[in-house]
Formats: C-alpha cells, sequence, structure tokens
C-alpha cells in the first residue's frame, strides 16, 4: 500500500474562488500510520484581498497574516516543493473534495502553479469524511459522536477529536496541524474498529479505479448524505453522464424500472426534478462504493431482496431506450436551469472564477511553456514573459503576482491600473461574491453586537477591525485621484504597504518624511 499524506489548509475566506490560503499542514505516513515527516507553513495576507472576519476568528489566523515573514506565493512554492517531494502517495483530506481541493487547485491556477498537481504523477486524492459516516452507519461503535436534536451523529473535526482523543488539546482546533492530526488519529481508528470501510476508501481514490469498482459489479451499495443524515442505497451503474465526461449515472433498486417505463416523457421529466430522485450521479471523487451485502441491511433493500434488486438491475440493462430517454431529460433539465441562471455577466467574466469554465491548459501550448519559465526568472523579467501570454486569465494573474509581490518591477501606467482596478474591487458597496471592504466592516459590526459576546472575541475582532481600516485608507487613497507616477514618496512606501512590510500608519508615516526631505533638498537647491 503506498504512502498517505494527510493535507488540510485555512484560508482568509470561506470561498474558494476568492479567498486565499493562509496555512496549509502536512503529514507523510506509512501504511501503519506511523509519521515518515510533515511540514507547516503559513503567510501574510495578500495585497487586494480582504479577510474575513469571521473566518480569522474561527481559525485564529490573524496573528499568522500580521506576523509572517513568508508571502503567499512563497508559501506556494514551498508547498509545491513538499508535494513533489512525497510524490507519489494517497493524498487524504476532511472533506478534501468540497473544500480543500478546489481551494488548492483554484490556488495554483492564480499562482501560475501546475493545478492538479494533488491528482496526476501517481498522486490519488482522498477525502475521509464519507467513509467516516458510513463507519458510523454500518458499525456504530467504530466512533463516538455527539448528536444533533434530530439524533443524527455530528461529524464535525472539534467534536470528533474530543469524543473520541479526549487528551486532545481544544484550544488549537480549526488549526491546519491539529486538523491533520485528528483526521489521520480517525482514519487510524475506522482502520481498527471498521476495517472493511476503511479497505473500501483506498478502492476509489482514482477516477479509473473508482469507476472499474461500479462497472465490475452489478449490484453494490452507496452511501449519499442529505438533511444531515446518512443514507444506504442499493444501486446498478445505468449510464455515463451526458455532460460530466465518465461520471457514472446510477440507478437507485428501491424503485422499480417498469413503473418508470411506462411514463411518456415529460411525466418521466417531471418525476425526476421530483425529491426522491430514481438517478443519482456518482462522481468520482473518492466515492463510498460497497458490497451490496450493506444495503441488504437496511430497508427498503431488506424487505425487496437479493433477488428482486438483480431482476431490476437485469431490467435496465435490457432497456437501452430507457436509458436515451433518462439522458435527453437530463439534458433538457440542464438548459431549463441555465435559463435561471441569477450568475451576472461580472461574475462570470471574473478570471477568479474561470478556472473551469474557461477550458483547460493545454499541456503542449505555448502558453504552458510561459508559465514554467515564469517562475524562473528574476522579477524584474517577468513582466516580458506575461505579455507573451494568449489566455487572458493567465496574463492577469501574472500581472497580479508582480503587483503583490515586486510591484516596483511593474511598468508605472500597468501599476496604476492594477492597483486603481483593486481598489474599485475591495471598495464596492454591493454585496459581491468576494469579501469587500464594506462588507467585512459590516460583518465586524455583526460579530460586536452578538449577544454575550466574550471579551477575548470582541478584541480580537476590533484587531481584524484595525487591520480592515488600514487597508481602506491605502484603497480609498488610490480612488482618490492620487497620481501615483509622480509621487516618489509613493513609490516607496506604497508597495511596501502592498508586501506587508509596514503597516498603513508606517507608510503615511514614511510618505511625510519623505515629502520633508524632498522640500528641504528643493530648498537646498534654489539656495
Amino acid at each position: 500500500m503506498p504512502n498517505i499524506a494527510v493535507i488540510d489548509f485555512e484560508a482568509q475566506s470561506s470561498s474558494t474562488s476568492t479567498g486565499k490560503i493562509i496555512s496549509v499542514s502536512g503529514i507523510l505516513y506509512n501504511d501503519q500510520f506511523q509519521e515518515l515527516d510533515r511540514f507547516e507553513l503559513f503567510c501574510r495576507n495578500v495585497p487586494g484581498y480582504i479577510p474575513d472576519p469571521y473566518s480569522l476568528w474561527v481559525n485564529k489566523g490573524l496573528k499568522k497574516l500580521k506576523n509572517s515573514n513568508m508571502s503567499h506565493l512563497q508559501l506556494m512554492l514551498e508547498m509545491h516543493k513538499k508535494i513533489n517531494q512525497w510524490s507519489p502517495c494517497v493524498w487524504q483530506t476532511w472533506n478534501g473534495h468540497g473544500y480543500d481541493y478546489p481551494l488548492c487547485e483554484k490556488e495554483n491556477y492564480r499562482s501560475l502553479l501546475p493545478i492538479y498537481i494533488l491528482k496526476t504523477n501517481g498522486n490519488e486524492p482522498g477525502d475521509f469524511l464519507p467513509f467516516a459516516r458510513a463507519a458510523k452507519l454500518f458499525y456504530p461503535k467504530s466512533l463516538k459522536t455527539s448528536y444533533t436534536t434530530s439524533n443524527n451523529p455530528v461529524f464535525k473535526l472539534e467534536d470528533l477529536g474530543m469524543k473520541n482523543f479526549p487528551e486532545t488539546d481544544k484550544t488549537k482546533f480549526h488549526t491546519a496541524t491539529q486538523d491533520v492530526e485528528i483526521s489521520a488519529k480517525i482514519m487510524k481508528k475506522v482502520k481498527e474498529t471498521a476495517k472493511p470501510i476503511f479497505d473500501s476508501s483506498l478502492l476509489t481514490t482514482s477516477k479509473q479505479k473508482a469507476r472499474d469498482v461500479i462497472l465490475n459489479n452489478l449490484l453494490f451499495t452507496t452511501v449519499l448524505y442529505y438533511f444531515g443524515k446518512s443514507r444506504p442505497f442499493a444501486c446498478t451503474y445505468f449510464f455515463d453522464h451526458p455532460l460530466f465526461a465518465g461520471w457514472p449515472v446510477v440507478f437507485c433498486l428501491e424503485n422499480d424500472p417498469k413503473d418508470l417505463m411506462s411514463l411518456d416523457f415529460t411525466l418521466l421529466k417531471e418525476r425526476m426534478k421530483k425529491p426522491g430522485k430514481f438517478l443519482r450521479n456518482i462522481p468520482l471523487k473518492n466515492p463510498v462504493i460497497l458490497n451490496i451485502s450493506y444495503s441488504l441491511n437496511h430497508d427498503p433493500f431488506k424487505t425487496i431482496g437479493p433477488e428482486k434488486l438483480k431482476e431490476r438491475a437485469n431490467i435496465l440493462k435490457n432497456n437501452p431506450d430507457f436509458a436515451e430517454r433518462c439522458k435527453q431529460a437530463i439534458l433538457e433539465i440542464h438548459e431549463e436551469k441555465l435559463k435561471h441562471s441569477k450568475e451576472d455577466k461580472e461574475t462570470a467574466a471574473d478570471p477568479h472564477n474561470q478556472l473551469y469554465s474557461g477550458g483547460f491548459l493545454d499541456k503542449d501550448s505555448l502558453d504552458n511553456e510561459i508559465i514554467k519559465k515564469y517562475h524562473t526568472l528574476d522579477w524584474d523579467k517577468r513582466y516580458e514573459q506575461v505579455l507573451k501570454l494568449k489566455d487572458s486569465r493567465f496574463k492577469y494573474f501574472g500581472e497580479r503576482l508582480i503587483y503583490q509581490n515586486e510591484p516596483q518591477a511593474l511598468p508605472r501606467e500597468v501599476y496604476n491600473r492594477i492597483h486603481i482596478d483593486t481598489a474599485e474591487r475591495v471598495l464596492k458597496l454591493e454585496e459581491k461574491n468576494f469579501t469587500t471592504i464594506p462588507m467585512a466592516e459590516h460583518l465586524i459590526d455583526s460579530i460586536r453586537a452578538e449577544k454575550d459576546i466574550s471579551k477575548e472575541k470582541l478584541d480580537y475582532i476590533n484587531e481584524v477591525d484595525a487591520m480592515i481600516k488600514e487597508m481602506r485608507v491605502i484603497y480609498e487613497k488610490a480612488l482618490a485621484g492620487k497620481k501615483l507616477n509622480k509621487a516618489t514618496e509613493d513609490d516607496i512606501e506604497i508597495p511596501r504597504f502592498l508586501k506587508g512590510e509596514v503597516t498603513a500608519k508606517e507608510a503615511r508615516k514614511g510618505i511625510k518624511d519623505l515629502k520633508k526631505q524632498n522640500i528641504t533638498k528643493i530648498k537646498k537647491d534654489i539656495a
């Protein structure tokens, strides 16, 4: 069995498209969960990205943002070094396919680094959260959990950590390293108490392996999670999704296919829109695929019985016309949803949201070669590389990487354009799908107004507020029409602020001092 690397990210926002990583931790284990290596990286804030105050309170990331000497790009480069060093292995996460993997891929995209590094070169991406839920469902004593008022088990890492490993330091929860350690302990415990579930988690970590397991079994059990509860389903493979290449669509066999085959197309499509869907998409993202025996221990499959389930599966296999009608219904339902989509043109055009919609970067394209060379050059040579890029997405982020890390290396007019564009973006009054300064300030006011807010939380939020105020000063100055290209003092001080080397107050003081020096010099020249 390959090594297992558990990885976790903490960000300054819950958005995977516009939030920025502030810390990442990883621990490498062998197949017996003996630690082989570990790393922890954290960085300062990135110019142009406003932290979400609530996220900073949850992950206690403010100190890291304010005190780190590492830039975000340095963090990304160091992380890639470690990933390459450990590869190939199985990368395990906790809700990784819901958050960590998209965040990492989009951060790689914005940093002009290999986007799918955790899924290529022999690496396989895992997500253990669904398997922990399955372990609790089929082996109730495998994990201790709290329960909701609806009597559903709770799978928050903090709660699982304290229930199963009471010696855990609860003050460190929501830090990347603590979450990695707890995730690994849960995996090890499931391996000891529900080994078939643990073993199954390693059978679907790659797309091809997952697909093979689904296609090579007429009947199997999957576990789906909705309304706060894990539910077993006896399924059979039906067809490949007509829109998402390679995704299997399975038929849930509590439904009798004969009842559905008799419907005309309009009624069939309406039936597919209703709750209790008889078709389910299985994205090949480490899905839970188990032996059919697991669902046979639960109703209604226990009552239906294996023979009737097998009969229903064979009816579907022998009726390709019904599969084609279902595919056509999926396409039409998708088209109807697109017509009612509320995504505005500005959001769709934002390069942050175009990693997937903008298409894949051809590995043989000239742009790919330019991007590979980008990080090997001195900063004063990188803008020349950016100008060679054809894809507007990578040109956008190539310029902004220079702006964020070495703004003096940009031509003055380019720096001004990006700085003003950034100021307009972060000072927007209307609610956006990324954190703006007004949104952060509103959230700070809401947190302060919480009933019985603790002194610790209030003090913390006041620190966040001070940081947000510094950002407002800098970006409001940009919008005030100040001619940066004629202000030699700003050439020094504003870039230093953007790189996190000085506070806004220190930057303003530096500008005043430089102005005094200039006036003194002018007087001497006149004399």
